[in-house]
């Protein structure tokens, strides 16, 4: 990305539970059932010794399953990211729900853990909130909106772009929230925190003539809303099907034309791959073709002049997302070694994190 090194985010996953941690239960490594899936997912069953759980991904982590209030792991988390060239973690947040696996868990995490781990490391984090998109009470959404940015912001480890502290919407669908509802938002946040840097993810696709895979667009009402500084997209794999090089150049390229014309800024995602086999009945894989799937990402956000890139995920598994070591690449850090090339670094990878933190059926070294 040599015409100007954008901001570098990644997706970071806090949802994780295991029975050993503090969560005292399986959470996500472990998902049941699901619907008409045919692979079992049971992290209490060991298919491998010392310890190869039969977890919810196509993947495997290099340190096992882990609990994501565990400060030591994302200590290493963070020390990995910084080490690719990874500047923020855009930490998906579910507010104060109580419904989650263990009630307020992703609250809780990133309140004990996440912030002042990022404090200590002088990483940058930012809240990524899904709850607009999941929450039915939208006035709920937004007095959690307006209590946590309020009280994390403050930290010095929470990202600010233009002085202003980083708020940022997942999937704003039709039915969920409206231009209207947007504004009430804005104006009631920013009442009680002062201006804040918003980011709402608003990327279609739709058909267009002479392009098989269609053109990915912002809704004109949402390119013409004042106080939305970015527009982003999180994935691809949810709006058209293709990860050809030329395909993703052609319509990111076309997407941030758009947004730049509205005077916005823009936020295209990057993606190593995805299989979601283990927890769809449904699924569509995009292969990660070694390191090349990652490789074409990246050429089509450098070409489109992107102002900001985010990393689909660090760490999202039950997808299988991630870029995260895994024992099933041929070298665990294969996809921050790749991305710390393309950020013009050399990648050193941080000491695991102790025994005592990882899955404790696992034999690997410090």
């Amino acid at each position: 990305m040599s015409r100007k090194r954008p901001l570098l985010l990644a997706h970071y996953y806090t949802w994780y539970g295991t029975p050993w941690g503090a969560a005292g239960r399986w959470d996500h490594w472990h998902q049941g059932d699901i619907g008409a899936v045919k692979c079992p997912n049971n992290a209490d069953t060991v298919l491998f010794n010392p310890a190869l759980r039969e977890i919810s991904s196509c993947a495997y982590p290099l340190i096992g399953p882990y609990d994501s209030m565990d400060r030591e792991v994302i200590r290493w988390h963070m020390r990995l990211a910084k080490s690719a060239g990874i500047d923020v973690f855009s930490v998906d947040w579910w507010g104060d729900a109580g419904w989650q696996g263990v009630p307020h868990w992703t609250r809780d995490v990133f309140e004990k853990s996440v912030l002042p781990v990022a404090e200590q490391e002088h990483f940058k984090v930012c809240l990524f909130d899904e709850c607009p998109q999941f929450v039915g009470d939208f006035e709920q959404c937004i007095t959690w909106a307006i209590q946590f940015l309020k009280r994390y912001s403050t930290s010095p480890a929470y990202l600010r772009i233009e002085g202003k502290p980083v708020y940022s919407i997942y999937q704003v669908w039709e039915g969920k929230v409206s231009p209207a509802q947007y504004q009430q938002l804005v104006q009631r946040v920013e009442a009680e925190c002062g201006p804040v840097y918003w980011i709402i993810d608003r990327m279609l696709c739709r058909g267009a003539a002479g392009r098989p895979h269609g053109e990915l667009y912002a809704p004109e009402e949402w390119l013409k809303q004042p106080k939305l500084d970015a527009i982003s997209g999180y994935a691809t794999f949810s709006s058209f099907r293709s990860y050809d090089v030329d395909v993703l150049k052609d319509m990111y390229a076309g997407f941030a034309k758009q947004v730049h014309a509205a005077g916005k800024k823009v936020m295209l995602p990057l993606h190593p791959g995805h299989d979601n086999r283990k927890i769809n009945a449904d699924p569509w894989p995009i292969p990660r073709q070694g390191d090349t799937t990652l490789r074409n990402y990246w050429k089509a956000v450098e070409q489109a002049e992107a102002d900001i890139a985010v990393i689909t995920s660090f760490n999202e598994w039950p997808e299988t997302t991630v870029v995260e070591p895994s024992l099933s690449w041929p070298d665990p850090y294969l996809y921050l070694k790749t991305i710390a090339q393309l950020r013009g670094r050399r990648f050193v990878a941080p000491p695991l994190p102790p025994m005592a933190h990882r899955d404790p059926l696992m034999k690997l070294p410090q």
